[in-house]
């Protein structure tokens, strides 16, 4: 997948440099049409997330509180 980085103010290849490419299986987009889900086959041994998680949603809120879920 090929990505806006808001933070790199820059377009960006995911797994350029780390090799945890992402293979798009499924996309979809909601109602407003402003926001994208993408579906992508496992990416192998190591995390998705530069941080080291397996997704970069690994926080969950729970009594008003974020938790990390790993």
């Amino acid at each position: 997948a090929v990505y806006f980085s808001r933070s790199r103010d820059e377009i960006w290849h995911k797994g350029a440099t780390s090799g945890q490419i992402q293979k798009i299986v499924e996309m979809r987009i909601d109602c407003d049409q402003d926001c994208l889900w993408l579906k992508v086959l496992p990416q192998g041994d190591g995390g998705a997330c530069h941080v080291g998680f397996r997704s970069c949603f690994y926080r969950v809120v729970e009594d008003g509180k974020l938790v990390e879920r790993p």
